[in-house]
C-alpha cells in the first residue's frame, strides 16, 4: 500500500518546484498529480487522472463502509432468529462476525489515513493546486518534511492510502 500526500499551492511555479524536490528524492514523475479546478492552468505539471478527480478511493471505503454496516445487520438479525430458534452454536457464529466486522471497521478508522478532494473544494475554488504525491508508506515522513522544509507555501494538506500503480 502507498500513502497519498496532499499538498495545497498557490501556484504553477511552485507546483513545479516541489515536483523537482520529489524527483530528486526518488519519486516517479508518474506518482505525481496535479488537480485544478476550472481548468486553470497547469502548465507542464503531470495532470491529475479522471480517477483521482473524481476521488474513485472515498467511493471505495464508503462501499466497503456500507457493506459492513449490512454484513453486521444482517448476522445481528441471525443473531437475534438463532437465539430465538435456539441454535446456539449458529449464534455463536453470528456473533463471531459481528465481533470482525466491528474490529475491521474499527481498524479501519483508526489506523488507515483519510484525506479527501471534497475536503479541498475551497482552496480551489480560488484556484489553488492541489498535488497529489504516491509515495511509499515507510518514506511518507521524509517527503512531507522535505517539503515543508525547502517550500514553506506549500501547504500540508493530509494523507490518505492508495495502491501502488493504481488509478484511484
Amino acid at each position: 500500500m502507498f500513502r497519498r500526500l496532499h499538498f495545497l499551492l498557490p501556484n504553477a511555479s511552485l507546483a513545479q518546484s516541489v515536483v523537482n524536490e520529489c524527483l530528486s528524492l526518488g519519486v516517479s514523475s508518474q506518482n505525481i498529480h496535479t488537480h485544478a479546478e476550472h481548468d486553470y492552468p497547469i502548465d507542464s505539471l503531470r495532470p491529475a487522472t479522471l480517477n483521482q478527480a473524481r476521488d474513485r478511493a472515498r467511493q471505495l471505503e464508503d462501499y466497503f463502509w456500507v457493506g459492513n454496516l449490512i454484513l453486521f445487520a444482517v448476522f445481528t438479525i441471525l443473531f437475534i432468529s438463532a437465539m430465538l430458534a435456539a441454535y446456539y452454536v449458529l449464534a455463536l457464529i453470528c456473533v463471531a462476525v459481528m465481533l470482525l466486522s466491528f474490529a475491521a471497521g474499527n481498524f479501519f478508522i483508526r489506523h488507515v489515513p483519510h484525506t479527501h478532494l471534497n475536503q479541498f473544494k475551497d482552496a480551489l475554488s480560488h484556484n489553488e493546486l492541489l498535488m497529489m504525491i504516491d509515495v511509499p508508506d515507510e518514506t511518507a515522513a521524509e517527503i512531507e518534511n522535505s517539503i515543508h522544509r525547502h517550500h514553506p507555501a506549500a501547504v500540508e494538506a493530509g494523507s490518505t492510502w492508495t495502491i501502488k500503480h493504481a488509478d484511484i
